[in-house]
C-alpha cells in the first residue's frame, strides 16, 4: 500500500513538472512573440492579414509545443513534434509561395526574391522531421529492448 502512494507521488510529480515546463516554455516563446511584434508592426502594416497569420501561427505552434512536453516520455510526445515539424513546414511553403514577396506603397514598389531563405529554411524543416522521425524510431526500439528484457 505504501509502495502505491509513493508511486502516485512520483507520477504526480512527473506530471506537475512536465506542466510546469510546458507553461515556462509557452510563457517564453510568446514573450519572444510579443517583445518582437512592435519592431515587426511597420512591416505589418504594409502586408494586409500578415499579423493575423502570424498569431495564428504562434498559437498552434504553441499548443503543439505544450502538447508534446505533457506527453512526454510517450510515443504521443513524437507524434506532435512530428506534427509540429509538418506544421512548420507546411506553413513555411503555404506562406513563401514562389519566394518572391512584392509590395506596393504609394509610387514605390518593392520586389525581393526569397527563393535562398525559402531553401534553406525548407531544409531546415526537413531535418527537424527527420529528426522527430528517428527519435520516435529509437524510442520505440528503446521500449523494445526494455521489453525484451523483462522477459528473460
Amino acid at each position: 500500500m505504501a509502495e502505491q502512494q509513493k508511486k502516485r507521488k512520483n507520477i504526480v510529480k512527473d506530471i506537475s513538472f512536465r506542466v510546469a515546463k510546458a507553461t515556462v516554455k509557452a510563457v517564453l516563446v510568446y514573450m519572444l512573440y510579443f517583445f518582437l511584434s512592435p519592431m515587426l508592426a511597420p512591416l505589418f502594416e504594409m502586408i494586409p492579414g500578415f499579423m493575423e497569420s502570424i498569431e495564428a501561427f504562434i498559437i498552434v505552434y504553441i499548443v503543439l509545443m505544450i502538447l508534446g512536453d505533457i506527453t512526454a516520455k510517450t510515443i504521443f510526445q513524437h507524434f506532435f513534434n512530428t506534427a509540429r515539424a509538418l506544421y512548420f513546414m507546411g506553413y513555411l511553403l503555404l506562406s513563401m509561395g514562389d519566394g518572391v514577396f512584392s509590395t506596393s506603397y504609394e509610387s514605390f514598389s518593392l520586389t525581393v526574391n526569397l527563393t535562398m531563405f525559402y531553401a534553406i529554411a525548407a531544409t531546415l524543416s526537413l531535418l527537424g522531421l527527420a529528426r522527430t522521425i528517428l527519435q520516435a524510431i529509437n524510442f520505440m526500439h528503446e521500449r523494445a529492448e526494455a521489453a525484451i528484457d523483462m522477459q528473460l
